[in-house]
């Protein structure tokens, strides 16, 4: 009996660490598995778009020269070393070696220079703004990179984008001039972790493992299926079934509870990309071309009752008009609390009394289908400021409608959700930007000192400073009001537990992220899932910013110590499980101990 038990033991204890290694093992990258990923407005054509959805796609396909860290620090891409040489005013490069494109071609020094000088400084949404009639010299084996305009406040960054990502000159030289229309672009070859293997227009598309990825061992996945699903229900059905793994734009904010009952979903809610709900002014309409009536409708808004109701407590209410982790808040920030009570004496003061219907004036807010939280707070904004006496006629119209109005300056406010990162600053608020199209200068907003400061960060070079002038802009904005934010954008990303990796939640330059770092896992990880409780302020901001900045790092750093230690973990099993083996075949062979006498 004694033997019996004690050989149970020891076997029983065999059992336990072989299942704890093999646990240990399953939870590490490995090559393998499928993720379907589901996109709800599907691309028109991949490279070469700023949309959104052909961002995350070539991302997967391209690189470019640098890539973005999880703290927007810039990191190696297809370059390997980098410099800004200012007496040349230009950007020097050394070239990774050893890179192929995904039809076996050799990636060259001429791949760079072709794609600078014929397709990004041409037909780029930014490359042809920030990369007009760019030079691209080759020595030995670096590339010195020569633009128009030397702007290295706007420049150095992006080319860790889509915006810069690099074309195989060798199948598209001869028809460069047609790159708009060519066939190219929705049947692309890249140098990236994925190579593209077919897409059936309306249903889904499909990309491959990139064996000979210069990132050697990467990426993990075999495959990558993009959906196009827009219904809600047919989404939600998804990823609750298990059909869709992962969607990180287009969660409706009620549905987030119920997907976080999901044992199988984790819930990342993510403020990358840095986005704003906002109010778009147009500064030369009357009223509203006095900016004392803008800062009493400032005054006049309650943010937090908007965040709240809008996004179902999910967002904070906030200020400022610049990506925070860029450009920290200025302590100089004109701040404007909930107050009608100042509101309506700025009105009264500033010659707009209530006439017998007790309304000062009406003007319009113009809203756009198709966004839920949008169409909801410009409710809100009609009651609260029906509160000072200013009646609001609210305008919902389709998003072609709705920007071509902004850019024909037919609105007077308009409700938006817009990117915050210092690029969109300089071309929403600076002269020389008015009318230039969607998404530029539409309020019609002049301010010298702002373009000064603006044209000053262009061609600055020191980080530092550039936080600074970006700081002086934010204060100035903050008074003159040709926006007025209201609260932080934050993208649900939901996941499937069979993956993991850092590379989620994406949002590091719009949604230009690669998931080369991905993995299939057989066992779920119970980390990192949110559940929503009744929540103060406080508890909201603590939970967002955490996801946005220390998961990522924190999953960074975990991974790459799992990895060290793994490495051991065969060896150290075998040394485990073979000596408990042999001290229970030595127990067995000498039998039981006589009794003393």
């Amino acid at each position: 009996m004694i033997i019996s038990r004690t050989v149970a033991g020891l076997l029983t204890a065999v059992m336990l660490l072989s299942m704890f290694f093999s646990s240990a093992l399953a939870q590490q990258p490995n090559v393998g598995g499928t993720i379907v990923v589901n996109l709800v407005s599907e691309p028109t054509v991949i490279p070469g778009s700023a949309a959104w959805n052909s961002g995350f796609v070539a991302a997967q396909i391209f690189d470019s020269l640098l890539s973005l860290g999880p703290n927007l620090e810039l990191l190696p891409g297809l370059a390997t070393e980098w410099r800004i040489d200012t007496s040349q005013r230009a950007y020097v490069f050394k070239l990774r070696k050893e890179v192929k494109w995904h039809d076996g071609i050799d990636f060259t020094a001429d791949d760079v220079k072709f794609s600078f000088e014929k397709i990004i400084s041409r037909f780029h949404t930014f490359g042809a703004l920030y990369f007009k009639n760019t030079v691209v010299e080759i020595r030995g084996d670096e590339v010195v990179i020569k633009p128009e305009r030397f702007l290295p406040g706007a420049q150095l960054r992006l080319f860790a984008t889509t915006e810069t990502i690099i074309y195989p000159k060798h199948l598209l030289e001869k028809d460069a001039d047609n790159y708009m229309t060519s066939a190219f672009r929705t049947n692309p070859v890249g140098t990236g972790p994925f190579k593209f293997n077919g897409w059936t227009k309306g249903n889904f598309m499909e990309l491959v493992r990139n064996q000979n990825y210069w990132d050697q061992g990467k990426p993990y996945l075999e495959k990558i299926v993009i959906r196009f699903l827009s219904d809600p229900a047919s989404v939600l059905a998804g990823l609750q079934r298990g059909e869709v793994h992962y969607m990180f734009r287009g969660i409706p904010f009620e549905a987030i509870s119920s997907l976080q009952e999901n044992p199988n979903l984790k819930v990342y809610l993510s403020t990358r990309p840095p986005y704003s709900a906002a109010l778009w002014i147009n500064v030369k309409s009357p009223p509203l071309n006095n900016v004392e009536v803008r800062r009493a409708i400032a005054y006049a808004i309650d943010r937090a009752d908007i965040a709240q109701k809008a996004t179902f407590g999910i967002s904070k209410p906030d200020q400022w008009m610049i990506d925070p982790l860029q450009v920290p808040q200025s302590p100089n920030l004109y701040l404007y609390s909930y107050n009608p009570e100042i509101a309506n004496m700025i009105l009264d003061k500033a010659g707009f009394p209530r006439g017998p219907d007790g309304y000062r004036f009406t003007i319009e807010l113009m809203t756009r289908t198709g966004e839920p939280d949008e169409q909801l707070f410009a409710q809100l904004i009609r009651d609260q400021l029906d509160q000072v006496g200013i009646k609001v006629n609210i305008v919902s119209l389709d998003f072609a409608t709705y920007l071509a109005r902004q850019q024909r300056f037919e609105y007077q406010i308009a409700t938006v959700k817009y990117w915050i990162d210092p690029l969109w600053v300089y071309q929403l608020f600076h002269t020389e930007w008015i009318g230039k199209g969607a998404f530029t200068n539409n309020f019609q907003y002049s301010n010298p000192e702002v373009d000064r400061l603006l044209d000053q960060w262009l061609v600055e070079t020191d980080k530092k400073k550039q936080v600074e002038l970006l700081q002086r802009v934010g204060d100035i904005l903050s008074r003159e009001l040709p926006a007025i934010i209201l609260y932080e954008v934050v993208w649900p990303n939901v996941l499937n537990k069979n993956f993991e990796g850092p590379n989620i939640p994406v949002g590091r330059y719009v949604f230009f992220d690669p998931l080369n770092e991905i993995y299939n896992i057989p066992l779920q990880k119970q980390t990192l899932t949110q559940t929503i409780v009744a929540t103060t302020p406080t508890q909201i901001v603590t939970r967002t910013l955490m996801v946005t900045t220390t998961v990522i790092r924190e999953t960074v750093i975990q991974q790459a110590q799992d990895t060290i230690s793994t490495s051991a973990i065969p060896l150290i099993a075998g040394l485990v499980i073979g000596a408990v083996a042999t001290a229970a075949l030595t127990t067995l062979r000498k039998g039981p101990k006589k009794q003393a006498s």
